[in-house]
């Protein structure tokens, strides 16, 4: 059931993203996102690296942070409408993420650890990617649970540079 909720948030969110900056009631064609990234093939490359800036915690990253640190920065970082939706189909907002971040304390390599992104549409000045994300957490008794992920990135170009604004994860199971 959860698994269903969680594609559901994720197929409104990816259709609402569709529609932005769009006519009304013209969908963009799959040429017309091609030519968009074609126009700036380094897109991928620049998406990737504010990826990694927001994920400035997650071990041996190129923008390593403390983790105090990193959350600072992520409260400048992210769109001020950033949002995401987690594993389990819960959406929190920066505002809640944040504060919730700011009250952790976790242990070393607990965190996000993303690789194979890639862009999948661009919208003038909204991107979406995916990547596979192995998110390490600390489990009830202690220890470190890891799991898979695909997660549905969101980036919104805003004075002349891409910010993160929205994630969505989506467990990959066995």
């Amino acid at each position: 059931m959860t698994q269903i909720r969680v594609f559901t948030v994720i197929a409104l969110i990816a259709f609402s993203a569709f529609a932005v900056g769009s006519e009304p009631g013209r969908m963009p064609s799959k040429q017309q996102v091609s030519r968009a990234a074609a126009a700036d093939p380094n897109l991928e490359k620049e998406l990737w690296d504010a990826d990694q800036q927001w994920l400035c915690s997650a071990g041996a990253t190129p923008y390593h942070k403390d983790y105090k640190e990193c959350i600072e920065f992520r409260s400048h970082y992210w769109s001020d409408q950033f949002f995401e939706v987690g594993t389990k189909g819960q959406v929190s907002f920066k505002a809640d993420m944040i504060a919730a971040q700011r009250l952790a304390h976790p242990a070393p390599g607990i965190g996000p650890h993303p690789d194979d992104f890639h862009l999948m549409a661009v919208y003038g000045n909204f991107a979406l990617a995916t990547d596979h994300t192995l998110l390490k957490t600390m489990g009830p008794d202690g220890k470190v649970v890891a799991q898979d992920c695909r997660v549905l990135r969101m980036f919104v170009k805003e004075d002349g540079k891409w910010r993160p604004a929205g994630a969505a994860l989506v467990p990959i199971t066995q």
